[in-house]
């Protein structure tokens, strides 16, 4: 999944498969903490540290803008993402969030409560793209009664990008006719 950092969008987001989104991200982090600073907002814990010094090794012999450049925050619960999102000034460098809706596949999250919180998320969100553009980065979930958010999320997206679902079931063909 390549994504180039040039788009103009407000909204990004990627959905796909963990891997490729795991790749995506530690592209897309290093390209930008290259152009300058980063606020980065993950929420299924899926930020690789080692991956992401490598990539920024590759193109650069500054290391310390790993440290300079990105600022690193975490949410355990959707509640704790929105409470990120509300305390987040308008800035000028773009942000990115890593797996936004891991926090709201938690069971113990009432489906009421899940759609109200996306929604405030959702406001916030608009309100921080005014400022700088947002990458929102989703693992593709599959299960039915939680689908609404990510098909919400990525209504609300300028740009968005999703990895084709590849098929479970396989079928070997025939060796011979007949």
């Amino acid at each position: 999944m390549m994504l180039s950092t040039s788009v103009s969008a407000r909204i990004c987001v990627l959905a796909g498969s963990r891997d490729r989104l795991s790749d995506a991200a530690t592209s897309l982090l290093a390209e930008l903490a290259l152009r300058g600073k980063v606020l980065v907002f993950d929420g299924g814990n899926r930020l690789q540290a080692y991956p992401l010094a490598r990539a920024l090794r590759e193109r650069t012999t500054r290391l310390d803008l790993l440290s300079q450049r990105l600022l690193i925050r975490r949410a355990f619960t959707a509640y704790q993402m929105l409470t990120l999102l509300e305390s987040t000034p308008g800035l000028t460098s773009p942000l990115v969030i890593l797996d936004l809706l891991a926090t709201f596949y938690d069971e113990t999250l009432a489906v009421g409560s899940a759609r109200w919180l996306i929604q405030r998320c959702l406001q916030e969100i608009d309100r921080l793209q005014n400022h700088a553009p947002v990458f929102i980065l989703l693992i593709s979930f599959p299960t039915s009664q939680r689908r609404f958010l990510q098909e919400t999320l990525c209504k609300k997206a300028d740009t968005l990008f999703v990895e084709p679902q590849t098929s479970s079931s396989f079928v070997q063909p025939s060796l011979f006719k007949g």
